[in-house]
């Protein structure tokens, strides 16, 4: 799922006599000089600030733009719900029960998860009053009439969670084909769109006004690669790694393997010699060390033994090998990095180093690291907002450590469609600059 803030506005359409889109006045755009406004009128125009915004064209999408008052803001994409993904393919056996019985409860139960999650993060930006929802369907086989009915009571499911978060969705449109249908509007059974064509959005003036460059035009969503996997990953001895006497008794190593950490991704990887792999990889096999080395990464060294020790889960032991004390401010920052949750923002340039860092790692890891290491692959590209890079590496990470526990959580959690916390907001969603 991927998340971007950029301001817009929208005004009147030109022409009284077309039908009525949603409508929204403007003021001064941010991106222009001399009190100009951007305005947006057409359903194009609406298309061309999702692409802009998110930088690249969205396909397969459930995507959704709130607005402040009367001004374009937050835009959240994510892959189209799996239940109608399937029923939107005649080759499906959901899409044969659905014609017969319609959703199943299973199916219902999904589809308000992936409501109730989205509404929650739309409402955890303060100045958001309302919604707009659009459906980007491309990988369909079904006829028209059909797709109107699965996204149509898909959409009704998922809307009734907004209103439940207290975020209305103003309007639901259905974008296939390059044709554009209302599911649900301000105009109800008196709406005229139903099957309007869709013009180029890379012609519209709010294109060229946001990309003048025209670097959305080619870019589809960001493509996965093949993670590295060790050879012959073999099934791991029972093991459990012993924290407790690790922090007892041999503190200074944590420390050490911290240190080590934090000058990797603040220096960029480097050249590893065999020991440097062994201690990046028995690191990880302590929960609350990984937990740390997350913090680390995503803050600093500081943050991250301060945040554990408030949390009580590092030693009055280590903060004195390094002559720090628990803060809770960032025991609060710690608690919530995980879920890409806290309020301060992460620094997207290490955890960029991270990602360099495992993959080096992880052809290198074991079967009780290996796991582990590609996790964390995992979770970098959920809390960048790519969460379909992110479920191609769970499922490629799956095939080959099948016991991974941490591996089968993520998965299940990323086909739920949840969102990082930090992908909701301006100031900490990353954004493809952030890789440059």
């Amino acid at each position: 799922m991927t998340q971007k803030n950029q301001p817009s506005h929208a005004s009147n359409p030109q022409n009284p006599e077309e039908p009525h889109l949603y409508v929204i006045p403007g003021s001064r755009n941010e991106l222009e000089a001399d009190n100009n406004r951007i305005d947006v009128s057409s359903p194009e125009e609406v298309l061309a600030y999702i692409q802009c915004t998110l930088g690249f064209v969205a396909k397969n999408s459930l995507v959704v733009v709130a607005f402040a008052e009367r001004q374009l803001s937050t835009v959240v994409r994510c892959d189209l719900p799996q239940p109608i993904r399937h029923m939107l393919r005649s080759d499906t056996p959901e899409c044969v029960t659905y014609m017969d019985f319609g959703l199943t409860e299973s199916q219902e139960l999904q589809l308000m998860a992936v409501g109730r999650h989205i509404g929650e993060l739309m409402a955890s930006e303060s100045t958001t009053t309302s919604c707009i929802a659009l459906y980007l369907c491309d990988d369909v086989t079904i006829a028209e009439q059909q797709v109107l009915a699965v996204t149509g009571v898909a959409n009704s499911l998922i809307a009734s969670q907004f209103r439940l978060q207290g975020i209305p969705i103003d309007q639901s449109w259905l974008v296939h084909d390059s044709m554009l249908w209302h599911l649900r509007c301000a105009a109800t059974t008196e709406c005229l769109i139903q099957g309007e064509a869709v013009g180029n959005p890379e012609d519209t003036r709010i294109f060229h006004a946001l990309d003048p460059a025209g670097l959305t035009a080619q870019e589809r969503l960001p493509a996965s690669r093949n993670l590295l996997f060790p050879p012959v990953p073999l099934i791991p001895p029972e093991h459990v790694a012993d924290t407790q006497w690790l922090f007892r008794e041999r503190p200074h190593v944590v420390l050490d393997w911290l240190y080590l950490w934090d000058n990797n991704v603040t220096t960029g990887p480097q050249m590893l010699d065999s020991q440097q792999v062994v201690n990046f990889l028995e690191s990880l096999e302590h929960a609350r060390v990984r937990e740390a080395i997350l913090a680390l990464v995503c803050f600093d060294f500081n943050t991250a033994v301060q945040g554990m020790a408030a949390l009580e889960k590092f030693p009055s032991s280590i903060t004195a090998g390094v002559d720090l004390a628990p803060n809770a401010l960032d025991g609060l920052t710690v608690k919530d990095c995980r879920t890409g949750g806290s309020d301060r923002a992460p620094d997207w340039q290490r955890i960029a180093q991270l990602e360099r860092l495992c993959h080096q790692l992880l052809p290198l890891s074991d079967a009780r690291s290996g796991g582990v290491v590609a996790g964390i692959l995992v979770w970098i590209e959920w809390v960048r907002g790519r969460g379909s890079i992110a479920m191609t590496y769970v499922r490629q990470a799956r095939k080959h450590f099948p016991a991974e526990q941490s591996l089968a959580t993520l998965e299940s959690f990323l086909a739920q469609g949840r969102v990082a916390g930090w992908a909701t907001r301006k100031a900490s969603a990353w954004s493809p600059q952030h890789a440059a």
